[in-house]
């Protein structure tokens, strides 16, 4: 995944009309593997309420088990058995959380390797331009809207696209050639963004 071949290089589309300093489109095209797309599934999932509520729960509960499990049959004082159990409150959630990490990865992992064929590495383009984020990747192109931007999150290794209802557009940092185009498409993005935002207000034809 590194090299010339597998880096993105960000072009100025057929329009070069300034929009606030930045250039009207921007394009960027990389590689990446069943590992990335795995990666993207478990940031949806650890931005969802839905599944960081299941995750507590889940680690709750086995906390719970733990502990009273411990606590009855421990074959001490009231003393002893009250320190097993929360000795074993504390180890069953540590243990539960950690093991399901590790399951859920391995899960979405074989879902991931089973919906994307014999591939092993695939192409992903994104453009940003008036009418939205545009992606092509595996025959799929997709159309965001700007309006529904919810977030616009630089990472270490990626530029992140929020959208409303759970959609996310990762951006791989090793798409950009330099520094400068990385921060040039980060704020071509977030100029998009707020114009969408303002033009989606009820009160932004008045």
């Amino acid at each position: 995944m590194t090299g010339a071949a597998e880096s993105a290089v960000i072009r100025a589309a057929a329009s070069t009309q300034p929009l606030a300093g930045w250039l009207l489109q921007m394009r960027v095209k990389f590689n990446y593997t069943i590992d990335d797309i795995v990666d993207v599934q478990l940031r949806l999932l650890n931005r969802s309420r839905a599944a960081r509520a299941w995750r507590w729960r889940n680690a709750a509960l086995t906390s719970l088990l733990a502990g009273a499990f411990l606590f009855a049959v421990i074959p001490e004082g009231i003393a002893g058995r009250t320190v097993m159990g929360t000795i074993g409150l504390l180890s069953g959630a540590a243990v539960y959380l950690a093991l399901n990490d590790v399951i859920v990865k391995r899960r979405l992992r074989k879902w991931c390797e089973e919906n994307a064929g014999s591939d092993k590495t695939f192409t992903c383009e994104v453009e940003l331009t008036d009418s939205g984020v545009h992606t092509k990747s595996n025959g799929t192109q997709i159309i965001y809207d700007w309006a529904n931007v919810n977030e616009i999150k630089e990472t270490e290794d990626s530029v992140d696209i929020h959208f409303e209802k759970g959609g996310l557009v990762v951006v791989r940092n090793r798409a950009f050639a330099s520094l400068g185009e990385h921060q040039r498409f980060i704020q071509l993005a977030k100029q998009y963004s707020d114009m969408g935002r303002k033009s989606s207000e009820p009160n932004a034809a008045s």
